[in-house]
């Protein structure tokens, strides 16, 4: 049996590869499954310049913010996270007095009534797919007729 002496391109590829900042920061072609924190905050930051055209401002201030997104990236996930936003942003009026919609105001008052919405129809997807897979064959239903 003879060895393979192991190049740098073989541990290269081998590698994990890591996701770097600047790619975290383009939302709009990175999988969902990977945003985190830095991904969000761009997110809320160029969805509120294209929709509205304002600069964004943080509700209270960036690490408010940021543990806000942490905290609901920890207990619900990006998928879940960002079909809550999306519904955030299709929903929101802005006015005169609250011209943007910040990440802080719809994770903390905005989400509340989504997210439960959105992890009960996840579930029932969930369901359905197991239904499906544990019901029974074509031929076993041709048998049994």
């Amino acid at each position: 049996m003879v060895k393979r002496k192991t190049t740098k391109s073989d541990a290269e590829e081998t590698q994990i590869k890591r996701i770097t900042n600047e790619q975290r920061k383009d939302w709009r072609t990175l999988p969902v499954s990977e945003w985190n924190t830095l991904t969000f905050t761009v997110y809320f930051t160029e969805k509120n310049a294209e929709l509205y055209g304002v600069e964004y401002v943080p509700l209270r201030n960036w690490r408010f913010e940021q543990a806000q997104i942490k905290r609901m990236l920890d207990a619900y996930g990006p998928e879940i996270l960002r079909q809550a936003c999306e519904e955030c942003f299709r929903d929101y009026k802005p006015t005169r007095e609250y011209p943007v919609l910040t990440a802080g105001f719809a994770l903390s008052y905005r989400v509340n009534t989504i997210i439960p919405r959105l992890v009960a129809e996840r579930a029932r997807e969930e369901r359905r797919a197991e239904v499906v897979r544990e019901g029974p064959s074509v031929t076993e239903l041709e048998a049994w007729l």
